[in-house]
């Protein structure tokens, strides 16, 4: 027989299982909620025209369902930017853009300011626990002095905020390239600056094709020959270095590859990005135009 004292124990025990079943539940439900709203995607392409090729990049872009769109720069490649605008209108404000050679010729680059309400060539902004910078390779000299201390000031704040996680940059002409596009001038001024804070993943476009970089630290001694921290192609735990990748493939045109040492991958022909951020897990995966996965790769890291 179970006597009062031993029974009083028990229904405490059991009143004490029954309060954290219904209360604490609740608390590791909306705990669970929060930590999946840094699960996103977004998608990216640059060098896109107005032909059918840019109608079926953005519908595969739209296809994969993405939180935000990121332009690579060139759009409409015509003396209007309506016709590219009819193609991403659906996008809405979901659509962020970098400016592209062809998109600062005359009235070009008003008309692009207006659109997507830019202030400056260059900003930033924060989506759940990654930080996006969009950069012009298409500034004067004022203006780039401008937008290297702003640069410098974005990115040490952004490194001191225990929120963020990721810190992505996107822009137009390439730093490193396999078509002899290289912006050398930007290059040996940004490059080290990425590594300074922590850069995750530099896109790029203006080179029609598609080329993945291995992490690359700056060189001093020949600018143009950037060092490879890390030989794994497809994995990689919180590396050394930046990853540069270049998706000028919107539809266009494509423009042939040289082989480059510092490549991990690269293709000839249309498609885009997919980027899939899980919290400390980002996932790169670059589709052709048929849908077909061409390269993917994986950067883990330590939350901060």
């Amino acid at each position: 027989m179970i006597s009062d004292t031993c029974f009083h124990r028990q229904y405490l025990i059991s009143i004490s299982i029954l309060f954290h079943i219904v209360f604490l539940n609740p608390l590791l439900l909306v705990e669970a909620q929060e930590i999946n709203t840094e699960r996103f995607n977004f998608v990216a392409a640059g060098d896109w025209g107005c032909d059918h090729e840019a109608i079926r990049t953005f519908s595969m872009m739209k296809n994969m369902e993405p939180e935000l769109y990121l332009g690579l720069g060139d759009y409409s490649y015509e003396k209007s930017l309506d016709c590219w605008l009819d193609i991403i209108k659906s996008a809405g404000n979901s659509f962020k853009i970098s400016l592209g050679n062809h998109d600062t010729e005359g009235k070009l680059l008003q008309g692009y300011m207006d659109e997507f309400e830019l202030e400056k060539q260059y900003y930033s902004f924060n989506y759940l626990n990654t930080h996006f910078v969009a950069l012009s390779t298409e500034l004067d000299r004022s203006d780039q002095v401008e937008q290297l201390d702003f640069v410098r000031n974005d990115l040490l704040r952004t490194r001191l905020n225990l929120n963020i996680d990721w810190m992505i940059i996107f822009f137009h002409r390439p730093f490193y390239s396999a078509s002899s596009s290289e912006f050398s001038s930007m290059t040996k001024t940004y490059h080290p600056i990425f590594e300074e804070f922590g850069v995750d993943l530099v896109l790029q476009g203006h080179s029609h094709n598609y080329q993945r970089t291995y992490p690359l630290l700056f060189n001093d001694e020949r600018h143009s020959k950037p060092i490879i921290s890390d030989k794994e192609k497809y994995h990689y735990q919180h590396p050394k270095g930046v990853i540069f990748v270049v998706a000028g493939t919107g539809g266009e045109s494509i423009q042939p590859l040289n082989r480059k040492s510092f490549l991990a991958s690269a293709h000839e022909g249309y498609g885009c990005l997919n980027v899939e951020i899980d919290g400390n897990l980002m996932k790169v995966e670059y589709y052709s135009d048929m849908y077909n996965t061409i390269d993917k790769f994986t950067i883990t890291k330590e939350h901060q």
